[in-house]
């Protein structure tokens, strides 16, 4: 991981996001972070009494980490398609989580079967073919029982319905940030 936040930057950034989408209802002066000029892909997710109520990232970033949490935890909150806008009372009950990916690995994958074989469970995977690109986290993880159903749920999430020749895969690990838990 090219980042190593200590705790109390971990639980600024946690700050950041929820000051950032709570500024819609109160605008406030939003925290600063130490490490706020580093560029880093990111992903924030938010659960609301223990379900996804959103999640945005970007794969290939080019904003300022403070900048990308304060933008992708508005984004999370308010314009994820599979979701309606946050409401103030939901995100008193929500938790939040920021996931800084790590560098990209290509994993050769000149089928679905030599992508399974090398396959770590416990890393993130990236599939992409021609203009399409379709991401898991590494928490996805804790939710599927083989390789076979993290591959499976990722291609139905990508739109494809077989493997096929073109296909490229990345693996990547991530640092997570969750509220709730000590780093």
């Amino acid at each position: 991981m090219p980042l190593s936040p200590s705790a109390e930057e971990q639980r600024r950034w946690l700050a950041l996001a929820r000051a950032s989408i709570a500024s819609v209802w109160h605008p406030e002066p939003l925290p600063e972070l130490m490490l706020g000029d580093q560029i880093v892909d990111l992903f924030v997710t938010l659960h609301t009494d223990g379900e996804l109520r959103g999640c945005i990232g970007a794969t290939n970033n080019d904003r300022p980490l403070a900048e990308s949490i304060a933008y992708l935890a508005r984004q999370c909150a308010f314009a994820d398609p599979r979701f309606p806008p946050l409401t103030e009372a939901e995100l008193a009950r929500s938790h939040i989580s920021i996931s800084a990916l790590g560098p990209k690995r290509p994993l050769p994958a000149s089928d679905r079967a030599a992508l399974e074989a090398d396959l770590c469970p416990g890393e993130g995977l990236i599939l992409k073919q021609g203009g399409r690109q379709a991401i898991f986290l590494p928490q996805v993880w804790e939710g599927v029982r083989s390789k076979t159903a993290f591959v499976d749920a990722l291609m139905r999430k990508g739109g494809w319905h077989h493997w096929s020749p073109g296909m490229q895969a990345q693996t990547f690990d991530c640092l997570v940030v969750q509220e709730g838990l000590e780093p």
